[in-house]
């Protein structure tokens, strides 16, 4: 386990007391959720001699109660609580950030373990996790320089710089997009959202220093030979072991027939097992792992969470502010899925909570004045 855990546990009985709150608008999370596990659990059985299936199904249902934490925390007071989760992904990205630059450097010898095959990915397990982890604390800078509303500006800047520069380092693709589609999703819902003709046009404005800045920053990053080379086999759409008919796109397409005559799927790691090699893809995965039951779910978990998110973003409420940035980075992260598994990363967990408290926190009658548009 990983500090994480521990730490979630601690909170976890710190919140139940007092720190908690549950609504009905909270139901389908709590639904999707457990019949997705359910259908885990009953997949699991035909497996379960095998090594680290039941792990790997534990995991699950843990996952799964921390979305649920997050969404009953956020709603029991979504400013006080969003305001800690956001500066805490902050300051944490900025050590996993130090870590994987200092690996990929391989400054004093670090590379064999925060950079073991040659891309930053710091003490996570590789560096499509670690890459995808740091781009809500910089789409949350980013939001916040865009409206204004950014404290200790040099530092915010210096901070943002080095959480871009290690998700670049990462060589992500799916990282790279996400952090593409999060930040053109959070320009567009501040500026279809504002009223004001100032903040639209501090938005087009920042927008064109953004582009014009990371233009500079990459034209001088590619100025160096070996990055350049990598980076570009790595922006390459289609990598070798994608195409083909035993690369991944085909071995995904092979792999709905059998689906289709597996109502109980394959049991964790059975799709592996069974075609040689990982889905990729956390809606192909959700069937062979979980079965139909799993699998439905989790489409319809999804579709809810859109429907969430377009009440948490596009309702007059005191968290928009903090709505905007978490959706964007979801639904990009939603979107992220179709390229690999994220059933078991624990940012996408917490995201899917704080999004549902927001969302269920808009129903609430608001107190204080309105934050501003």
């Amino acid at each position: 386990p990983a500090p994480y855990e521990i730490l979630f546990v601690v909170t976890l009985l710190l919140f139940l007391p007092a720190g908690m709150a549950v609504s009905r608008i909270l139901v389908p999370l709590v639904v999707f959720l457990l019949l997705y596990n359910i259908g885990g659990a009953m997949s699991v059985g035909q497996v379960a001699h095998l090594p680290k299936t039941i792990q790997f199904t534990a995991i699950s249902f843990y996952m799964a109660a921390t979305a649920i934490f997050f969404a009953c925390a956020v709603l029991a007071n979504p400013q006080r609580t969003m305001r800690v989760i956001q500066n805490a992904y902050i300051f944490a990205a900025i050590p996993a950030a130090m870590l994987g630059l200092l690996g990929y450097l391989d400054i004093a010898g670090m590379a064999d373990t925060m950079a073991p095959i040659g891309r930053a990915q710091a003490t996570f397990k590789d560096p499509n996790v670690f890459s995808t982890f740091l781009v809500f604390p910089a789409a949350v800078l980013i939001y916040r320089f865009a409206t204004g509303t950014v404290r200790w500006r040099l530092w915010s800047l210096a901070i943002l710089m080095l959480i871009l520069a290690a998700l670049f380092m990462a060589f992500s693709r799916g990282a790279w997009m996400n952090m593409i589609v999060s930040i053109v999703l959070i320009f567009l819902f501040s500026f279809i959202m504002s009223t004001s003709l100032r903040l639209r046009s501090r938005l087009v404005l920042s927008a064109i220093a953004g582009v014009i800045l990371v233009a500079a920053l990459l034209t001088f990053v590619l100025s160096f030979p070996d990055i350049r080379a990598f980076f570009l086999e790595r922006a390459s759409f289609i990598q070798p072991y994608d195409g083909g008919e035993r690369g991944r796109f085909g071995t995904q397409l092979r792999s709905l027939s059998l689906l289709i005559q597996s109502p109980n799927g394959l049991g964790p790691y059975g799709y592996a097992r069974t075609l040689g090699q990982d889905p990729h893809n956390v809606y192909v995965n959700a069937f062979a792992a979980y079965g139909w039951l799993g699998g439905l779910s989790y489409l319809l978990l999804i579709v809810a969470t859109l429907a969430v998110s377009w009440r948490a973003v596009f309702t007059a409420s005191p968290y928009r502010h903090f709505a905007i940035p978490a959706v964007s980075v979801l639904l990009a992260t939603i979107l992220q899925g179709v390229q690999i598994d994220t059933d078991h990363w624990r940012h996408f967990y917490l995201l899917l909570g704080v999004v549902w408290g927001l969302g269920a926190a808009t129903y609430l009658p608001h107190r204080g004045k309105f934050a501003p548009n």
